[in-house]
């Protein structure tokens, strides 16, 4: 997406600026989420937006999610020392 669109897409007044994306949803998943959202009187777009939300905080306290963030940083040093050379290597594994 261009900053051009997104700028188009941001909604005027709103506290942060808001950027329209397309998520692909099975036809069953999305009839829960509209008939959820009759129920609780809001918003898809506001119920889904909630539920990724609910679902990042919950995700980013976990000991797998922890684990996984440590073998990404572990992965991306490994990169970074292969673009540096044998120096960068070494002080990769020092750190």
């Amino acid at each position: 997406m261009t900053a051009d669109h997104a700028r188009k897409t941001a909604r005027h007044g709103d506290k942060e600026r808001q950027i329209v994306v397309s998520v692909r949803f099975p036809e069953p998943l999305l009839q829960k989420v509209n008939a959820f959202a009759a129920v609780v009187g809001e918003s898809a777009n506001a119920v889904i937006r909630e539920a990724v939300e609910a679902h990042i905080n919950t995700q980013v306290h976990s000991p797998e999610f922890q684990q996984q963030s440590q073998d990404y940083l572990r992965r991306a040093q490994e990169q970074v020392a292969v673009l540096g050379g044998e120096d960068a290597l070494v002080a990769s594994a020092a750190s």
